[in-house]
């Protein structure tokens, strides 16, 4: 084989791997960037949005961009404070269909104020950020 043609074969083929690798998806991806430029999002928030990930103090309706729409949400007030639950779930396999795990994200005043289980969800595992 020429080197041109063994060229293009290994572009091609590192093409069609990136595309399997992306986790999201890219309607996913359509629709967090289209919400960036609807928004008018920049910095920190935008790149977060873009990537997929939150953090501390981000407006709920970044996170919610960022993570896509959640499976529920619940509300509770206590001592006049409202805090609101975002509940994301995995899909049941067909190996353990019974066992499908939930990860919660929390807001006061319309911003994140906490997460927990994020990293147990597969879709999410490559967004969640820790320690912010």
């Amino acid at each position: 084989m020429r080197a041109s043609t063994l060229l293009l074969l290994l572009l091609v083929s590192a093409g069609a791997l990136a595309a399997c690798a992306t986790t999201a998806g890219p309607l996913f991806d359509d629709k967090r960037e289209s919400y960036v430029q609807e928004n008018d999002l920049s910095g920190k928030d935008s790149v977060h949005v873009r990537e997929g990930r939150i953090y501390r103090g981000m407006p709920i309706n970044h996170a919610l961009a960022a993570l896509g729409s959640p499976t529920g949400q619940d509300t509770t007030t206590t001592d006049g404070e409202t805090r609101v639950e975002y509940m994301y779930r995995s899909r049941p396999n067909a190996f353990d269909p019974g066992n499908v795990p939930r990860a919660y994200v929390y807001a006061e005043e319309q911003a994140v104020v906490d997460w927990r289980g994020l990293d147990k969800i597969p879709r999410f595992d490559a967004y969640y950020e820790g320690g912010m």
